[in-house]
């Protein structure tokens, strides 16, 4: 940009800081510069800075048609590298504009080549930007036409020049207490989700589950073999999933998930989907899921891998374990002991000042009594399983703002969420002892005020679209639309054969004379058409009578006797036969004395071919 203004100001003044030698050395020491940074992980950017910086030498330097051409190349090449680094929707206008601009600088520097001091009045210069319109007009029509129909490959083409960054997440495949003192989620897009709304003790959005502790981790292994899981009850709900790229292939669902399709994927027993490789690409996916349903599970549980620990826990927390158990009936009973005591111990949901990699979870509960959502899980999975109750944790994400403006939840990194499932009476119970904080109501993830503004639910919603309508528009998507215009053509029923046929042969004589006369429109010049306007204009005034072929232009206009007529042959005449084009004004002229030709009642009546002699031949 400042490139830009500076080249502006320069041409202005006609002093230019950078002549064409200095220049030339500039530009030669840029390419050797940003060559030596090229490599097999990192070629797209060193190419792309590269050309904006020639870009800009050329910009600050004096200009000929040939220094404007290269400029035009290297804005073009730079916007079109720069979608191999992200395609977000500000490429679009930029495209819009560039695309304009570069065919109105072409027009324009034509009459700059042939008269660099012509000076154009404002109404030719309207035209002239009227008529350079055109082409970028119709090249944005075709841009879409062949969006829609040309064929392409489930994965973008440019993944082996330069790997697509992918967002730093707060979703996690582990759980670690006590790692850090403080954590502060980044509030980025996680995924958005097109998506009546739902109630918000519904939003919970399940992505792995954690089944293994050691040293003070939660890990993620494969579920005992045998193990399966029957969802009951609940009410149905079909989604749509825009996850934004990351680096893992766990695919993020409602909780809890009937089944995912649209992306190859393999699920567990545990409801955990994983695809098949890692979605570091902007992409979609459907999912269908029965929100309230209960989790039964069937088959062979192995409540022995649900009640693992290490052997370094504190003697107050397996104290406090014995104590919760004692004399309780059941798993349900446990619960809620393990519920009263938590209440009791007035926790706090803290981000900052939290418990050391010392014995963390001891010291949530009882000395520092604040964390966040990873402590409170861990915690209640821990005392859970030292009560004999079988316990895992789910991560996923908790809550997302609804975008009244594009109908879809928009979940951020901010809102990743962890919670335990146990097992009761032959049922996994979601249990989410973060809701027990003190201050849940307000520094709870899923708590009112996370929502978005309506300007930033504005600028989401036109990104939303963006995404929807390009950058996940796929093989699969063409492959819908075709079976969706399928099935609309096979509704419409035609019953008898020889009419099927008459509207088959109708459409196809239809499609080739349109065909036929786009295509004589492109290759007619302005002055074929101007001289076929005036014939038809004759015959009109003969009463349909086609004009003898021995007659030229000028005894065809005293055959209309009408002056305009007459000046029509003159002005047409002289350009056409002294073999140079139609001027704009002349042919703008022109077209007036055809309208008002056309607009004449045709009381005036051409002579018949025999009434007239033949006249002079041009």
């Amino acid at each position: 940009p400042l490139a830009l203004l500076g080249g502006a100001l320069c041409d202005w003044r006609r002093r230019y800081p950078i002549g064409r030698r200095l220049a030339t050395v500039l530009s030669i020491a840029l390419f050797l510069l940003y060559a030596q940074r090229v490599s097999r992980t990192s070629l797209v950017e060193p190419v792309i800075n590269v050309m904006v910086l020639l870009l800009a030498v050329r910009l600050l330097t004096e200009k000929s048609g040939r220094n404007y051409l290269q400029m035009f190349m290297l804005a073009i090449f730079s916007l079109a590298a720069s979608s191999l680094l992200t395609l977000s929707f500000a490429f679009f206008p930029a495209l819009f504009l560039l695309v304009v601009c570069v065919t109105i600088g072409l027009v324009l520097l034509t009459f700059h080549d042939s008269d660099p001091e012509l000076v154009l009045p404002g109404r030719q210069l309207r035209t002239i930007l009227g008529v350079a319109l055109v082409l970028p007009t119709g090249s944005l029509l075709l841009m879409f036409g062949f969006f829609a129909i040309l064929p392409r490959t489930q994965y973008p083409l440019w993944n082996f020049l330069n790997p697509a960054p992918t967002a730093t997440s707060g979703f996690s495949e582990t759980v670690r207490p006590g790692t850090f003192a403080g954590n502060a989620a980044l509030r980025e897009l996680a995924f958005r989700v097109q998506s009546d709304p739902l109630p918000a003790v519904d939003l919970y959005w399940r992505g792995i589950v954690l089944n293994v502790l050691a040293d003070n981790v939660w890990q993620r292994r494969p579920p005992p073999e045998g193990e399966r899981v029957r969802l009951r009850g609940g009410h149905q709900v079909e989604q749509t999933v825009y996850p934004e790229p990351r680096s893992d292939r766990y695919l993020i669902a409602l909780d809890p998930p009937v089944g995912i399709s649209g992306i190859r994927s393999r699920e567990d027993s545990d409801l955990v989907t994983t695809a098949w490789r890692h979605h570091d690409q902007r992409s979609s996916y459907r999912t269908v899921s029965a929100p309230g349903a209960a989790l039964e599970a069937t088959g062979t549980i192995d409540t022995t891998f649900y009640l693992q620990l290490p052997t370094a826990l504190s003697p107050r927390l397996r104290a406090t374990a014995a104590g919760l158990a004692a004399g309780a009936a059941g798993a349900a009973e446990k619960i809620a002991r393990t519920e009263g005591f938590f209440r009791s111990q007035q926790l706090f949901y803290a981000t900052t000042n939290l418990p050391g990699p010392t014995e963390p979870i001891d010291s949530f509960l009882f000395e520092k009594r604040r964390g966040y959502c990873e402590f409170f899980a861990s915690a209640f999975a821990v005392l859970l399983r030292l009560e004999g109750v079988p316990t895992r944790l789910v991560g996923g994400y908790l809550g997302g703002s609804y975008n009244e403006l594009g109908g879809y939840y928009a979940v951020t990194e901010d809102l990743a969420h962890v919670w335990v499932e146990a097992l009761v009476e032959g049922r996994w119970e979601r249990i989410d002892p973060s809701r027990w904080a003190q201050n849940a109501e307000t520094a709870f993830p899923g708590s009112p005020g996370f929502g978005l503004g309506w300007g930033r639910q504005l600028a989401d919603t036109v990104d939303y679209l963006w995404t929807q309508a390009v950058i996940t528009y796929d093989l699969g998507r063409q492959l819908e639309l075709l079976r969706g215009t399928g099935g609309s053509l096979r509704g419409v029923r035609i019953t008898r054969p020889g009419v099927r046929w008459g509207v088959a042969i109708i459409a196809v004589l239809g499609i080739l004379a349109g065909g036929w006369r786009l295509l004589r429109g492109w290759q007619r010049p302005v002055e074929e058409g101007l001289l076929a306007r005036f014939l038809r204009e004759v015959r009109r005034r003969g009463r349909g009578q086609r004009p003898p072929k021995h007659l030229g232009l000028f005894a065809l206009a005293e055959r209309l006797d009408d002056p305009r007529g007459r000046e029509f042959a003159r002005i047409f005449g002289g350009a056409v036969y002294r073999d140079r084009r139609l001027t704009i004004g002349e042919r703008r002229r022109l077209e007036e004395l055809l309208g008002e030709l056309r607009r004449t009642k045709g009381q005036d009546r051409v002579p018949a071919a025999n009434e007239v002699g033949p006249g002079p031949s041009h």
